[in-house]
């Protein structure tokens, strides 16, 4: 499973780096094909992400760490699953109203993590 937490640490490295570098593209071309998406939608990609990130946790030298990751992964897509569509609706679109800044400062914790992710590999 140690090419699971690669391919999640260079792939949150590459979002983030997109959130701080471009968030006007960011918001123009994914935020409003996103927005008009049901966020039931997003369950099915948190979910087996946080299942194969407590798989993982074996693989990795800080296990604690990624099962935290992994189940904060399995809450989230629990929660848009499970919860009514207007409170998960709420929850989107103060992702999608917040500022610049926000996006920027969401962008370099998800560098970080990435490069945490990436740090924890045991080889």
């Amino acid at each position: 499973m140690i090419w699971f937490l690669f391919a999640i640490g260079v792939l949150w490295i590459m979002l983030g780096t997109f959130m701080v570098c471009t968030t006007q593209d960011m918001r123009k071309h994914y935020f409003d094909k996103l927005k008009a998406q049901n966020p039931r939608r997003w369950s099915v990609l948190a979910i087996p992400v946080g299942v194969l990130l407590l798989l993982a946790a074996s693989s990795s030298s800080q296990v604690t760490f990624i099962v935290i990751l992994g189940l904060i992964s399995l809450a989230k897509g629990l929660l848009f699953l499970f919860a009514p569509v207007e409170k998960a609706r709420k929850i989107t679109d103060w992702w999608f109203e917040a500022t610049d800044k926000i996006h920027k400062v969401a962008g370099v914790a998800t560098i970080v993590l990435g490069m945490a992710v990436l740090a924890t590999i045991v080889h």
